[in-house]
């Protein structure tokens, strides 16, 4: 990932240019499985917008998974209540033993900032997912929402975690049933 920089004008900047002192930081890190097929399988859920759509945010790109450039746009909610917005796919990891992307909200968003998803397959095995945004409100209701629209944040970054988790168990119970029902 890329490193923070600091512009003397302004001090810390993020890794797009955003003023960290003015941004709300949240992370999200836990482990989904182990081994390649756990890192495929969350690789997958993350990069094909599954995680976000079984957590109950519905999304819309225009590729089968996602893109350096694309536009994401995003529905949470029903109705009169739903929070609609749009993000920008500014970087992409296809590595061996890593893979995500972080997206740059649109001026159309709630939230101004950007949110990264990485799943990265440690030496041990392990297979973690890790979430991390810097964002602050970009309109007058989360402004006001205040601390309860960051609860709401990371209420939704935790549901994005549990849904990899359940996504990638799935799969592997799926595997496991298929394993013992072929004839010998």
């Amino acid at each position: 990932m890329a490193t923070d920089v600091y512009d003397s004008r302004r001090g810390r900047v993020g890794h797009t240019g955003t003023v960290a002192s003015r941004y709300h930081d949240m992370k999200f890190s836990g482990t989904v499985g182990r081994g390649q097929a756990a890192f495929d399988s969350a690789s997958q859920a993350v990069l094909s917008l599954r995680m976000h759509r079984k957590a109950g945010v519905r999304m819309t790109k225009p590729s089968e998974t996602v893109r350096l450039g694309d536009v994401i746009r995003l529905k949470f909610g029903v109705g009169p209540i739903a929070v609609h917005g749009s993000c920008d796919v500014v970087w992409l990891a296809d590595e061996p033993r890593r893979r995500g992307f972080r997206y740059r909200t649109r001026p159309d968003h709630p939230e101004e900032g950007e949110e990264s998803f990485v799943v990265d397959w440690a030496a041990d095995d392990q297979v973690v997912v890790t979430i991390e945004s810097r964002a602050r409100p970009n309109r007058l209701i989360m402004r006001i929402a205040g601390p309860l629209g960051r609860l709401g944040s990371a209420l939704i970054n935790r549901r994005y975690l549990w849904a990899v988790r359940k996504i990638v168990a799935s799969e592997a119970a799926a595997v496991s049933h298929t394993d013992r029902t072929e004839p010998e």
